[in-house]
């Protein structure tokens, strides 16, 4: 499988692939590679475009693919949205798109395409409309039959629409892959998550490319770089190194990382658009300045997306269960076999390494003569305090290696929230927690979160 340099490279010298699939786990890479490729073979290799919407039929676009052109042009045809081959979590994905396509459709044409994802997915898991509402969320992996989901099948049994498509989705691009195309015709797919083992996968590397855009968070710095330097080639405009910093700390990327029980990957999406409005602030030819950052960008208190031990730590509860709802529901799209209880008993020690870490900065507190009750700034802290207690923290072995100081310095903030009193009770409480949920004992949904509660009066 190549990536998507190589693949471009490939464009560039004459050789154009007669079937490309780019997919991955991480939507924007994967829209980037899939424009560049495109841009690159029209631009360079002057084809003809023969473009296809999302919910485009991929039986005609085969279809078409195999029939040769009345007037010998070399075409590209470039289907943005395949799913003949796809995951559990896939599944998921697909169907939160759909659903919230839905909500948000202002017209009939969107609420169309919104059924037709819907009824595609439902043909990519065998099933039909004759079945139960509640049947086909239990299907799909949802836990309840939502609103939305509810109106798109009402909307598709009133107007007779069935779920004709779906697994012969894989056997027939399999089959036009094989047999190959007409003279001329290239075909550019892109997916989402692409499965390695999969035949169709591998059929299609065999003759044509493969580029699979996924992403890890040990990626994510050098990603949100390349994807500066190509908003600062398309805008004309410099960063200075400091802005960038600037920018990855303000929209929380930077504690994100740095947060060892965090699993999410940091939206690259909203650093490029951020990056792009800073751009256009600054002007072709001008340099987009750390001053820029902190002027025009608003501080993401806690990073992209809050964490479950986070918010517990910054006293706010009930952010703190809907999050790890969120975590919940998420997991059991992905294994639903496993029970509720042991989903929910995942995240008793990430919270207990929380409560220590605070009552570490309280014992560091103590030594050194801090009034943790009383606030201090960051630059004071960096300078004072953060090298020290990074160490302190560290030694005691309740972090791998020494914190940021900007994600230090939240913690130590949120430490003044809670008394040490209140921290001790709720590491107990944690270690009984874990005991009962394995002798049956109260379930470890209603312990965890009522713990989480109790935070608010601690």
């Amino acid at each position: 499988m190549l990536t998507i340099t190589q693949l471009l490279e490939t464009i560039d010298s004459g050789t154009v692939p007669p079937v490309m699939l780019i997919g991955g786990d991480n939507e924007y890479l994967v829209e980037r590679a899939f424009s560049s490729v495109r841009d690159r073979i029209l631009d360079v290799q002057g084809f003809q475009l023969e473009p296809y919407g999302e919910t485009a039929d991929l039986g005609a676009v085969l279809d078409s693919f195999r029939t040769m052109s009345l007037f010998g042009n070399r075409r590209l045809l470039a289907v943005p949205e395949v799913n003949a081959f796809v995951t559990r979590k896939e599944i998921a994905s697909l169907y939160e798109k759909a659903s919230s396509d839905w909500t948000s459709a202002k017209t009939d044409r969107k609420r169309s395409s919104s059924v037709a994802k819907l009824l595609h997915i439902l043909g990519l898991i065998g099933c039909d409309l004759d079945q139960t509402d509640q049947a086909l969320a239990d299907a799909i992996g949802a836990r309840k039959v939502e609103k939305a989901m509810a109106e798109m099948l009402a909307f598709a049994r009133s107007t007779g629409k069935k779920a004709t498509r779906g697994e012969a989705d894989a056997s027939l691009l399999a089959e036009a892959v094989a047999q190959g195309g007409a003279p001329g015709a290239v075909l550019l797919l892109r997916s989402g998550e692409i499965p390695r083992d999969s035949a169709t996968v591998r059929l299609i590397d065999s003759v044509g490319a493969v580029v699979i855009c996924d992403l890890t968070r040990e990626q994510v710095p050098a990603a949100i770089d390349e994807a500066l330097r190509a908003v600062s080639r398309e805008f004309n405009v410099k960063f200075e190194s400091a802005a960038a910093a600037a920018l990855k700390r303000t929209l929380g990327i930077e504690r994100m990382l740095l947060d060892k029980f965090a699993r999410e990957i940091p939206d690259i999406r909203l650093v490029a658009s951020e990056a792009e409005r800073l751009a256009t602030f600054a002007g072709a030819g001008g340099t987009v300045t750390t001053a820029m950052v902190e002027q025009q960008i608003q501080k993401v208190a806690g990073g992209i997306r809050f964490e479950f031990a986070t918010l517990y730590s910054e006293r706010k509860p009930l952010e703190a269960i809907a999050k790890l709802r969120d975590l919940i529901a998420q997991a059991r799209r992905e294994d639903p076999k496993v029970p509720l209880e042991v989903q929910y008993g995942r995240y008793i020690f990430p919270l207990a390494d929380e409560v220590r870490q605070l009552l570490a900065i309280h014992a560091f507190a103590k030594m050194h003569n801090i009034d943790v009750r009383k606030p201090m700034q960051y630059n004071r802290f960096k300078d004072l305090i953060a090298d020290s207690l990074g160490e302190y923290m560290k030694a005691s072995l309740l972090v791998r290696q020494k914190p940021h100081p900007f994600p230090l310095h939240k913690k130590f903030e949120a430490a003044r929230l809670h008394s040490e009193e209140s921290l001790f009770r709720a590491l107990t409480e944690l270690a009984e927690m874990d005991f009962s949920r394995k002798s049956g004992g109260v379930p470890t949904e209603v312990a965890l979160e009522a713990l989480v509660l109790s935070s608010k009066a601690g």
